[in-house]
């Protein structure tokens, strides 16, 4: 196993805001808790409160939850129970059969993460969580994967939150997954862990199952928010938002903060930021003249209707993207959240909101980015004249690059469109002193001399091309397995295929070079 690290700048697929957080943390200082270093999570430690009464429900919650998922509940469950034990926090949608590779990425850098702090500050404990997205009504957003040139799917388009659905409606896919897959040891693992937990229950309780299953020797615990008694437990939150409707205001006043240092918001808040959630609807509530509506029901509600409903069924409230953050550091002895990109950059604009509720705000971690690749693949990439992060390049880019330093003939126009445009310069020059309104015929004519030379260019470089078919392709072919559809593989493709060709091992080399205080791609080269 060979690990190369490639700078994130490097890629081209990362945004401004996320190149400057990782390179110049202090300049965000207004939008985070602290710098991600080791000192600073010793200082979180110190300033973290999270009663006894808070641990003892969130114990029992998970206790109910692993019993009604009728899974064996981790000794990791019990440890939250003592105050010196803090937890590390990462989740996602209810991806069919996880979804793209990130998803297993995300858990292992929040493993590692949970093992680095053991190492550091022993006198603690740090305990891995997952929380599953299970409220997400967002059915398009999880429904298919994507492994060996399948794109397996479900295309009815369902409603309410995912979680509650019948993991039974993804028996075709998984039908069609035991079809592919052969009879080696690791296909015979995948196709039971999928048939096993998709049989019987909700979305939750399927996931949760398989998760658990690939993680449970790791001390991960899965958490679904999606549960009364948490609920109920964040009611003085929830009545804020329905009665007094800060949320909108903390979180513009950040955002235009954003906006002013050039960068784009990540989300948009609402008015009241809740859903209304019940039966198979996750519709937004809204505040129209002394009323509460459900959006796109006949739902209504006065004030005193909708918290008194709050109050008996807290469980048919549920916080959007804003209000969600808000809701899992109010249950957990939360130190740090884990997340994507994406997720990082809408997490910024929620400080103030924190703080208003005067709810602890926990460290930002940028998760791992992880490719595994073929040594064969790489060398062969490597003989044509590129070094790894070449990869990056534009294709047309990388394919001209190529032909420059393989052709033997002289392939661009590079120096006589210089010469081009010294002689414009002359021309104009010249016939400014005798007719100005000749300059307006220099400028055409030399433009299309111009685009004559980027045509004439195009043809040689696919003359070129041609005759260097099987090279072009070796780069287009290597190019694709890392970009395919020029997104990052760990984007696109299943964690399934890189499972099957080396088992567990798998995880473990991920786990082995995991570590969120280096923020670059790790490229592992098996």
């Amino acid at each position: 196993m060979q690990l190369t690290k490639i700078p994130l700048d490097k890629t081209g697929k990362f945004s401004r805001l996320i190149l400057d957080y990782i390179n110049n943390p202090d300049g965000f200082s207004e939008f985070v808790a602290e710098r991600v270093t080791l000192k600073n999570f010793k200082k979180k430690l110190k300033e973290k409160k999270f009663s006894k009464e808070k641990r003892d429900l969130l114990v029992k919650q998970l206790i109910v939850q692993y019993k009604f998922a009728g899974i064996e509940i981790p000794g990791n469950v019990s440890l939250l129970k003592n105050e010196n034990t803090y937890t590390v926090t990462t989740g996602h949608q209810l991806c069919l059969l996880g979804g793209p590779q990130y998803f297993i990425h995300k858990i292992i850098s929040t493993i590692k993460l949970s093992r680095q702090l053991k190492k550091a500050l022993p006198e603690n404990n740090f305990v891995p969580v997952f929380w599953l997205a299970s409220e997400d009504h967002d059915f398009k957003e999880i429904n298919d994967v994507k492994f060996f040139k399948n794109n397996l799917k479900i295309d009815n388009n369902y409603t309410g939150p995912v979680g509650r659905l019948d993991a039974n409606i993804f028996e075709s896919v998984v039908r069609q997954l035991n079809e592919i897959l052969g009879d080696s040891i690791n296909e015979l693992e995948i196709k039971g862990l999928f048939t096993r937990a998709y049989k019987s229950g909700s979305l939750s309780k399927a996931t949760s199952t398989w998760v658990n299953e690939l993680f449970k020797n790791f001390g991960l615990v899965i958490l679904d928010g999606d549960d009364i008694e948490f609920k109920r437990s964040f009611i003085p939150v929830l009545r804020d938002e329905l009665v007094n409707r800060n949320s909108i205001d903390a979180i513009l006043k950040t955002s235009g903060q954003l906006n002013e240092l050039g960068y784009n918001s990540q989300v948009s808040p609402r008015e009241i930021n809740l859903f209304y959630i019940e039966n198979n609807i996750r519709e937004r509530i809204v505040f129209q003249k002394d009323k509460y509506l459900v959006l796109n029901t006949e739902l209504s509600f006065s004030e005193e209707e909708i918290l008194g409903l709050l109050e008996s069924n807290p469980d048919r409230f549920s916080p959007n993207v804003v209000l969600r953050p808000v809701y899992q550091e109010y249950i957990l002895p939360n130190l740090a959240y884990v997340g994507g990109p994406g997720e990082i950059a809408y997490w910024l604009q929620l400080k103030l909101n924190f703080d208003r509720l005067r709810i602890e705000y926990p460290l930002l971690i940028i998760r791992d980015t992880f490719l595994l690749l073929n040594a064969k693949q790489v060398s062969n990439f490597q003989n044509l004249g590129f070094v790894l992060e070449d990869v990056f390049e534009k294709e047309h880019i990388l394919i001209k690059d190529f032909l420059k330093l393989n052709s033997k003939k002289d392939i661009d126009f590079d120096k006589e469109e210089i010469i081009l445009n010294e002689l414009k310069l002359v021309l104009l020059n010249k016939v400014e002193k005798v007719d100005d309104s000749l300059s307006g015929m220099i400028q055409a004519e030399m433009t299309k001399l111009n685009k004559f030379f980027d045509k004439l260019e195009s043809r040689i470089i696919k003359a070129e091309k041609n005759r260097q078919e099987v090279s072009v392709n070796k780069i287009l072919k290597f190019r694709n397995t890392i970009l395919p559809n020029d997104v990052l593989v760990e984007r696109h493709e299943s964690f399934i295929p890189n499972y099957l060709k080396y088992g567990s091992e798998y995880f473990d080399w991920l786990l082995e070079y995991s570590n969120v205080f280096d923020t670059q791609l790790k490229v592992l080269v098996v």
